[in-house]
């Protein structure tokens, strides 16, 4: 029920009466005010709260009182009101109108709903920011996944129609406000939700094994060309069930692309239509491999009518996204369950176009590159949302692209299947490789078991994530030097020895290190194709950086014979150093030069 309670100064004097409740009288609901300067005239209000379910009786306006339902002099400018005729005269689509009327009745309206759109009081930066702080909060359930923070994403595109409607009030003839209190609060980065791990980001990125274990998990040939479709091309949903046959060509010898030049838009919540694409950079043309053309060919591309969609229901006519996200929904569950997919990644087909992004990001190609193949109308957009996988250039993007779609699980039957489908060449026995991703190093195998086990041990021994990944013998021979002549047929040596050092000695053979225990010995496992590998009692290294100073280090097997390979390294490094031809002397304006 809803309270009285006196409002008091700093001399303890009764100055107002505030009537408290939650909205509609659950305890999570939000909590709703109103302030009276004499107490009877609250206890009447108070009542009226009560008969009305804890709700805001019919007809009142928040500071104002109650408004003569026929009367728009008043009512108008009650926010829920003024909001939704601001949404209604846009110039907008009616699923745009829609949207944006659901978004401020969940997460506006409870709030703001019976404030006056003229009062600085009720539209202040400290009401506006506590409603973000509010926000913050607020839990949202993603996909089939559990509920998490509101993403600041979100957040944002709800602080911008909040924003609005405020300027529209700002620029209404005659003005109804002097500004817009949106513009002097700060919304939180995307960084700032704390520490917990999923906490509200809207991206998830799949690895190549992870999307080729999802992959398998559909039981239809046609959902299993579509993810993959989409993981090898970055397109949207609208875009991607748009194209037709004629949209994805071959343009000359090794060169193939899909010309995206349409999607499909929705009209009302059940009706769609074919319009534009997104913004004018979406029209665009985008490369594919020599690979996916050929599945796409052999899984019926070649037999269609130029005008007929790629991919379509059983109708033929638009794939409904809602019947596909439950069969989207059933392979995620299946994936993880079998271990394809780790339990706590929630992705949704959305994030096949993130996951496109990371494996052009994670081998260097660039943001502008990324930029135009995914239809981003500015590169700050992209930055924004991806920089942080960005890494400089080093390869030819589409042999990225190969070798991603190339990543296939050989034990599942559904991924056999597909292989049949597309009529693609079997593999012999040991054309496929399997990488392991340990620290810097990525190492091949021929065997999947011995991957399998040494990417375990080094979870073990160092308490790092080495990821597995399958790719064809052929990528492995083009990107890796050394090509197939690297790849292992057993698992690699490992060996547990002493380190110590390094220290580090400056041109007049200053000693500088980490820390006091850089020099005590250390034990560990250390790996074949690791520098500190070594069958040895003790291996003493001492080193001269073209930067001026000496290090000194040891390591080995016998733990008292590598201290005395580290004294002996030590004072290997000060005679280098007396010997340093990087020594430097001050000159009189304050620079250095070599003596």
């Amino acid at each position: 029920m809803a309270s009285v309670v006196p409002r008091k100064n700093a001399a303890g004097e009764v100055t107002s009466y505030q009537v408290k409740w939650r909205d509609g009288g659950s305890r999570t609901g939000d909590w709703q005010n109103e302030r009276f300067e004499d107490e009877d005239s609250a206890k009447v209000f108070k009542d009226s709260v009560d008969e009305h379910g804890q709700n805001w009786p019919p007809g009142w306006v928040k500071g104002k009182g109650y408004i003569d339902p026929e009367s728009d002099d008043e009512l108008r400018y009650r926010f829920d009101q003024f909001a939704r005729a601001s949404i209604d005269n846009r110039t907008a689509g009616d699923y745009y109108k829609r949207q944006r009327i659901r978004n401020l009745e969940m997460y506006i309206f409870p709030t703001f709903q019976n404030c006056d759109i003229r009062s600085a009081e009720h539209f202040s930066k400290a009401t506006i920011g506590a409603w973000i702080n509010k926000m913050r909060a607020t839990k949202v359930r993603r996909g089939g996944g559990k509920p998490k923070d509101m993403s600041s994403g979100t957040l944002r595109g709800l602080h911008g129609l909040l924003s609005s409607v405020l300027k529209e009030a700002m620029v209404a003839e005659p003005p109804l406000r002097d500004r817009n209190p949106c513009d002097l609060t700060r919304l939180p980065k995307d960084d700032e939700h704390g520490v917990e791990d999923d906490s509200g980001d809207e991206m998830e990125f799949m690895t190549p094994t992870e999307v080729a274990g999802l992959v398998s998990c559909f039981p239809r040939a046609s959902d299993r060309m579509l993810v993959r479709t989409a993981y090898g091309t970055g397109l949207r949903w609208g875009e991607l069930t748009a194209l037709a046959t004629k949209h994805v060509r071959n343009t000359g010898p090794d060169s193939y692309e899909v010309r995206v030049t349409r999607a499909w838009k929705r009209q009302t919540p059940s009706v769609f239509y074919l319009g534009a694409p997104k913004s004018p950079a979406s029209r665009r043309t985008v490369e594919i491999t020599a690979g996916l053309w050929r599945e796409l060919q052999d899984y019926g591309l070649a037999d269609q009518g130029m005008d007929e969609l790629v991919f379509r229901g059983q109708d033929g006519e638009r794939i409904k996204y809602g019947t596909f996200w439950e069969r989207w929904n059933r392979a995620v569950k299946k994936a993880k369950k079998e271990g394809l997919l780790p339990h706590w990644k929630f992705p949704t087909f959305h994030d096949l176009r993130h996951s496109h992004v990371a494996a052009l990001l994670s081998d260097g190609h660039s943001l502008t590159y990324v930029q135009r193949r995914l239809g981003h109308e500015s590169i700050q957009t992209t930055s924004d949302r991806y920089g942080h996988l960005l890494e400089s250039a080093h390869k030819a993007a589409l042999v990225t692209l190969d070798r991603v779609l190339d990543v296939r699980l050989e034990s599942d039957p559904a991924v056999k299947a597909v292989a049949e489908l597309v009529r693609l060449p079997q593999q012999k026995q040991g054309e496929q490789v399997h990488a392991v991703h340990v620290g810097t190093h990525v190492l091949g195998f021929w065997d999947a078991d011995d991957a399998a086990a040494v990417a375990e041990q080094w979870e073990l021994d160092r308490g790092e994530t080495a990821l597995v990944e399958a790719v064809s013998a052929a990528w492995w021979q083009r990107a890796v030097a050394g090509g197939r002549d690297t790849v292992r047929s057993h698992v690699p040596a490992r060996v547990q020895a002493w380190s110590v050092g390094p220290a580090c000695y400056e041109p007049d053979g200053t000693e500088r290190v980490a820390s006091p225990e850089t020099h005590e010995p250390r034990r560990g496992w250390v790996w074949e194709w690791e520098d500190a590998y070594t069958t040895e009692a003790a291996v003493r290294h001492t080193e001269h950086r073209p930067q001026g100073h000496t290090e000194a280090s040891a390591w080995g097997l016998q733990r008292d014979a590598v201290l005395a390979a580290y004294a002996a390294a030590r004072t290997e490094a000060l005679r280098v150093c007396a010997l340093n031809p990087w020594t430097r002397t001050a000159t009189e304006d304050g620079q250095e030069s070599v003596a």
